[in-house]
């Protein structure tokens, strides 16, 4: 019997340690490219990204930027195939966990035409993706063959933040770089015992997560990463409606349809922003008793800055959403999703996957 979906989770959190202790080996070749192709002389870096590994970016984003003297963006490859103005000040970076994307497939196809040479982000080595671009690195994820991306997410996100560290280490202080090293591991540390209270939380709130008919996540600053991944997982494993927003838009509009039937999840970064997710939190529950708050630990002696919670905090979703799909029996989709698939494919023929349990 193959790893279910757990037993990627449980790996995360060591997986996370061993690379930020190669971090130096690991980022070494991105790193290199983009001092070649002049990240130093004030180009954008543009990040290519869909579903997980896009909200693994925006976990990131955050600390990218507090950490690169260079401003980073991102896209889909949807919208960079169709929509993006191609500019030479711009570095692209196209990521795929798979490897076997058509969306990302579709932007480095359009990319090489105009000229270009791509670069790719990938999880996993010899797939289609990494056979079409120009060239490849490999971000430490390992193997994950279950297709609801945990792991690769979350070493994802710990590769960007240590790609931007790594690329700081002329401009800060070694006081500074070193105080950033431990407060990435910490994080990842973190990862699994927020898991561990995943478990708890699950068991705890059994009833309500067999149940549950809406979802909404709520959050903030860092964890805009977070949420979203939070609702797509939901989404994709337990095949109920949900949808993610920012702390101050989720109470301009969406919060009217409320009733007690809704579930929502909020994250509070733990920073003085959080505290007013908090206060939403707390409001929400004067409708719907399903209003759960998930904070990050900023103690000093547990915790790490909010830019990178969300390298603990989204274990708390990839938890929840495979508990609540396992112990509601999900394992398929509506029999007429066969006819939509026959017509639409999101990866290349030669992806494979395990079942998540």
């Amino acid at each position: 019997m193959g790893k279910q979906m757990e037993d990627y989770i449980q790996e995360t959190s060591s997986v996370m340690v061993r690379n930020i202790e190669q971090r130096k080996e690991l980022t070494k070749p991105l790193i290199s490219w983009l001092l070649k192709e002049g990240i130093r002389q004030g180009k954008t870096l543009v990040i290519v990204a869909s579903g997980s590994s896009y909200h693994a970016a925006q976990c990131a984003l955050a600390f990218m930027e507090k950490y690169m003297k260079s401003p980073v963006r991102l896209i889909t490859p949807f919208a960079f195939t169709y929509y993006e103005e191609l500019k030479e000040n711009n570095l692209y970076l196209f990521v795929s966990q798979s490897g076997s994307s058509t969306n990302v497939v579709e932007a480095i196809e359009r990319y090489q035409r105009a000229g270009y040479h791509a670069m790719a982000v990938l999880g996993k080595p010899g797939s289609a993706i990494a056979e079409l671009s120009d060239s490849y690195v490999e971000y430490g994820a390992g193997e994950e063959r279950v297709g609801y991306v945990t792991k690769g997410m979350s070493t994802l996100t710990c590769f960007f933040m240590l790609v931007s560290l790594e690329l700081s280490t002329e401009d800060i202080e070694k006081e500074v770089y070193e105080k950033a090293v431990r407060e990435l591991t910490c994080a990842c540390e973190n990862h699994h015992r927020v898991y561990l209270q995943a478990k708890e939380f699950c068991l705890a709130n059994k009833e309500t997560l067999l149940t549950m008919k809406h979802a909404f996540f709520i959050g903030c600053g860092a964890n805009m990463g977070t949420v979203k991944e939070g609702s797509l997982k939901l989404s994709e494993l337990v095949h109920i409606p949900t949808a993610s927003f920012e702390t101050e838009e989720f109470i301009h509009g969406p919060d009217l349809q409320l009733t007690p039937d809704y579930t929502l999840f909020f994250v509070s970064s733990g920073d003085p922003a959080g505290k007013r997710t908090e206060e939403i939190c707390g409001a929400a529950r004067e409708i719907t008793e399903n209003s759960f708050l998930i904070k990050a630990d900023l103690r000093e002696e547990n915790g790490t800055d909010e830019i990178v919670s969300p390298l603990y905090l989204s274990a708390f979703f990839q938890y929840l959403a495979y508990w609540t799909a396992k112990n509601r029996n999900i394992t398929t989709e509506h029999p007429l999703y066969i006819k939509f698939e026959e017509r639409i494919h999101c990866k290349t023929s030669d992806y494979e996957e395990d079942l998540p349990f």
